[in-house]
């Protein structure tokens, strides 16, 4: 039923009153006092029109308790395990990408600690269905221009009002692991649509991961909401200059946004004049499972086996 997904972790649970009262540029046209059939599909609402020609609509729920991140994975049967299969939490969202985020919350540091204190959150979705009268097909329900990175800034407008409820903790993108506080939100939001490029640093975050005692791991998750691949880079971590690798990540991901369309054997050329060959994996080496890109910088040096489970790379406490 629902297209993209952003959460705002809280403190505590505010009204209704509360959140209409800052949405100021987008008018409350409905409202759901009671939600829709349960907390984990839609708790207490407001609704906003979102490309009224299609039907579209924001819909911001609040709900009172913790972020669920085990998503009840182990109880199939379950209505969050059922909610969360259906896409309610994120169409493209595993279990446990809050403690990701916490444990890879290079950009806000504090973050880790700061979502500590929530106890409830709001989701900010949008949907072509909530008016809908006819059964909604694989072919029809989303408008045949959609497009999910447009989308997604149209939603950065929207969390902006929601930012200045007291009650917001942090902006929590559960599908890319992102956490950033209010003033990080907006000036990142703000560089990025000064110079005409998509946020990409608020969609999907940038993991550091040791695969061996030399070569580390780095990776982007998240990509998913932008209907493209994910990126990982395999090297040796004393040879590269950590945030040069990750504007290769991002710069992939730019890419692959423009032509997605990548093959192995295929190679990339960072900025500083270095080659990486290019692979297509249908298995990531860290969680969650995906199809990525692999880069492997071409400089004699040979990688360790890569075949093993996403689970085998271990966390590296080192800051990018």
């Amino acid at each position: 039923m629902f297209v993209q997904t952003l959460v705002l972790l809280l403190k505590s649970a505010p009204t209704l009153d509360e959140i209409q009262a800052v949405l100021k540029k987008h008018p409350v046209t409905a409202r759901m006092e009671d939600g829709v059939d349960s907390w984990e599909i839609c708790g207490p609402s407001v609704v906003m029109d979102y490309r009224e020609e299609d039907g579209g609509k924001y819909v911001v729920d609040v709900v009172n308790r913790p972020w669920p991140d085990d998503l009840d994975y182990d109880n199939p049967e379950s209505p969050l395990h059922q909610a969360w299969l259906a896409g309610h939490f994120g169409a493209y969202l595993l279990p446990e990408s809050l403690e990701r985020a916490k444990e890879q919350c290079w950009r806000w540091p504090e973050g880790k600690e700061a979502v500590e204190e929530a106890t409830a959150f709001l989701r900010l979705r949008t949907t072509f269905l909530l008016d809908s009268q006819t059964e909604p097909n694989e072919d029809n329900w989303i408008p045949s221009d959609f497009d999910p990175a447009a989308e997604l800034e149209e939603l950065h407008k929207v969390i902006a009002e929601l930012l200045e409820l007291p009650q917001v903790i942090c902006y929590f993108n559960p599908q890319g692991e992102v956490l950033r506080d209010k003033e990080l939100f907006l000036e990142t939001d703000k560089i990025c649509q000064e110079n005409e490029i998509p946020p990409l640093d608020l969609w999907s975050n940038v993991r550091l991961y040791r695969i061996d005692d030399d070569w580390v791991l780095m990776d982007t998750v998240g990509n998913s909401q932008l209907e493209t691949m994910d990126v990982e880079a395999c090297f040796l971590g004393d040879a590269y200059d950590m945030n040069d690798v990750d504007q290769l990540l991002r710069l992939v991901t730019m890419y692959l946004l423009e032509d997605p369309e990548f093959e192995d054997s295929e190679s990339v050329e960072d900025e500083n004049g270095v080659t990486w060959k290019i692979s297509i994996e249908l298995d990531s080496l860290c969680d969650p499972p995906r199809e990525v890109v692999r880069l492997i910088p071409d400089d004699g040096n040979i990688p360790p086996d890569l075949s093993s489970e996403s689970d085998d790379a271990d966390e590296d406490d080192e800051d990018e």
